[in-house]
């Protein structure tokens, strides 16, 4: 069988020293498993021809991804929203150290290699992606739930072996979903094709470059003007009312943060236009009824703080729909992984993660988790341990959906928790958040394992050392995100405020509050509204997977219209926007959407996130 030449890297690295193969597939040709298996070794993996997992790859990996952890906090805190990282990583490896070549060029050294590249942006998406999501959503609720932050060193440890336990629990699905079912994880092949456009000679890349530092310094310029000066309001207020209320107390206006326009973009017309649909609904026609009678009063508190409760039980109710809708493929998914027909050794298992390693680190890091669990917020041992249990077959669940779809179902996974904990331990809302906290940071980190793995299995990078990569990503990634936390939301009253509305916050705390005290803690009209959102969230879900794909396409998207009870109606109409550009956009030239409107909208978010945390830095240390 043909190996890979084990020559010393070539002084300049392009995509035409990767294997031919490498070059262009999209999936590895063989009628069994074992046949591409053999295709991968022969024709795709590099072996030591190119440089891959290097210190410089590492270093750079790790600023890039602080820069996107804190864009990623920032984004989150506002939005309840995270994106993924992974081509925005690459495209900043490759321009970050294009540039450092042309200032330092004895520093930098020799253009990255493909591999390299490719290592960077694992570490980046490690750290900036796969690491914070649940500070933003179980963290925030607990500070709302309790009044105070838990211990720094707690939160850091939790965070780094709860998502070191995720990457370590991704390790034994990596053959079965990458290699042999060869799942798209979209966002994988979509990094694994921008790297070779960028080592390449494709004009594409250099555009998309341009239009990324475009919309980073635009967005940049407009949040140091309006947070840092002062001198732009958050909002431009529409005249007018409605049913006798002022269009401006029910929060309608024209936000000034490019951010959502950014975010709607990416997240495409149906869900903007739904959660606009659903803004209009709430804001324009339920608001003034319920406050011109008076039945809900926004005197001492936002409107916001009484509609988080239908929009949490919208939320729950669709992602817990379309999560049991999966059943079957799930099912069939299991089935493969546990399957007991043995498979002959192959010169590829000599290249994955050794069993060993993977042994030794669930040793280490699952009763690691549990004694911080216990310690650090008082879930009792066993339950604990059930969580981290509860917490492996989860990942395998998100794994597979986000191999399948592209989006980890990390909020649905965290609420099946939630109602499991719900149940074990009635009244202990501390315990519940905990145990959420364990499925949303260890399934995040799975599926972002996978999918990195999935760029490098189409690039013919070793698995071994990108799982090493995603490692020092956790590592880096908890190293910034607890301190840049901590500084972002000091105290319980900076979530919920007009700078972080903190959603996801809320609908966490708000379930686990509901799961603790039952419904009847609520309010005859908060009880209502949350039934009639439960039954129209779950009856938009189902129209969704029973209607024909032309027909699905015009119905509202349930997760749009209940993000819509969470965010203020102008914040809701930027997102609109934004999605309506990339609709206008897609249908009148669909090749200029992929090369310059989603690089110009990951730099809008870009751009607001890094300033604005460095606006919050600044004023808080000078």
């Amino acid at each position: 069988m043909a190996r890979p030449s084990p020559n010393p890297p070539e002084e300049t690295a392009t995509a035409s020293d990767l294997t031919p193969a490498s070059l262009t597939l999209v999936s590895i040709p063989g009628e069994t498993p074992e046949d591409a298996d053999t295709y991968w070794y022969s024709n795709v993996y590099q072996g030591d021809r190119l440089a891959q997992l290097t210190p410089r790859s590492v270093v750079l990996g790790a600023v890039i991804g602080v820069l996107t952890c804190a864009t990623n906090l920032y984004v989150g805190l506002k939005t309840g929203m995270a994106f993924g990282v992974a081509i925005t990583a690459a495209l900043l490896a490759h321009a970050s150290h294009g540039l450092a070549r042309r200032v330092a060029p004895g520093v930098a050294g020799r253009p990255l290699s493909p591999l390299e590249t490719c290592s960077a942006q694992t570490v980046a998406s490690a750290a900036g992606y796969a690491t914070g999501g649940a500070l933003v959503s179980v963290q925030g609720a607990w500070l709302i739930v309790t009044g105070q932050h838990p211990s720094p060193i707690i939160l850091l440890a939790w965070t780094f072996l709860l998502s070191a336990l995720g990457v370590l629990f991704a390790v034994p699905f990596k053959r079965r979903l990458v290699d042999h079912e060869q799942l798209p994880f979209a966002s994988g092949t979509a990094a694994a094709t921008t790297i070779r456009a960028l080592h390449g000679t494709d004009p594409d890349a250099s555009v998309r470059l341009r239009m990324l530092g475009l919309g980073g310094a635009v967005a940049g310029v407009v949040t140091f003007v309006r947070d840092g000066l002062g001198r732009l309001p958050m909002a431009l207020p529409f005249p007018g009312g409605l049913g006798g209320i002022s269009l401006e107390r029910l929060g309608f206006g024209l936000e000034t943060s490019l951010l959502p326009l950014g975010a709607g973009a990416l997240l495409g017309p149906r869900v903007t236009t739904s959660l606009w649909l659903g803004a209009i609904l709430l804001h324009g026609v339920v608001a003034p009824r319920l406050l011109g009678a008076g039945l809900v009063s926004d005197k001492e508190e936002p409107f916001l703080a009484w509609s988080v409760w239908p929009g949490a039980a919208a939320l729950t109710v669709a992602s817990l729909v379309h999560f049991a809708w999966d059943a079957r493929v799930l099912r069939r998914g299991f089935q493969g992984l546990f399957s007991r027909r043995a498979s002959a050794p192959h010169p590829v298992d000599a290249v994955q993660v050794p069993r060993r390693w993977w042994l030794a680190g669930v040793a280490l890091l699952a009763p690691g988790a549990v004694v911080v669990a216990h310690v650090g917020f008082g879930v009792p041992v066993g339950h604990a341990a059930l969580a981290v249990a509860l917490s492996f077959l989860l990942c395998f669940i998100s794994c597979r959906v986000a191999g399948e779809t592209d989006a980890a179902p990390v909020g649905a996974l965290s609420q099946v928790t939630q109602v499991t904990y719900g149940m074990l331990l009635p009244n202990n809302v501390q315990a519940n958040l905990a145990t959420a906290g364990i499925t949303v940071n260890a399934a995040s980190a799975s599926a972002d394992l996978l999918t990195d793995l999935k760029t490098g299995h189409l690039l013919g990078a070793n698995p071994r050392r990108l799982f090493l990569a995603q490692l020092l990503g956790t590592l880096v990634g908890a190293l910034a995100a607890v301190p840049l936390f901590f500084l972002l939301v000091p105290e319980r009253a900076v979530l919920g405020s007009e700078q972080f509305p903190a959603p996801a916050a809320f609908v966490t705390a708000g379930m686990a509050r509901v799961l603790a005290m039952g419904l009847d803690s609520l309010g005859p009209i908060t009880r209502s509204a949350v039934l009639w959102a439960a039954v129209a969230a779950a009856v938009l879900a189902v129209a969704e997977r029973l209607l024909p794909v032309r027909a699905s396409r015009w119905v509202p998207s349930p997760l749009g219209m209940a993000l819509a009870c969470l965010l203020t109606p102008s914040y809701a109409l930027c997102l609109f926007l934004g999605g309506a550009a990339t609709a206008v956009v897609g249908r009148a030239r669909p090749a200029l959407s992929e090369r310059r409107l989603v690089p110009l909208s990951a730099g809008l978010i870009a751009g607001e996130g890094l300033v604005g945390v460095a606006i919050v830095l600044w004023r808080t240390l000078w």
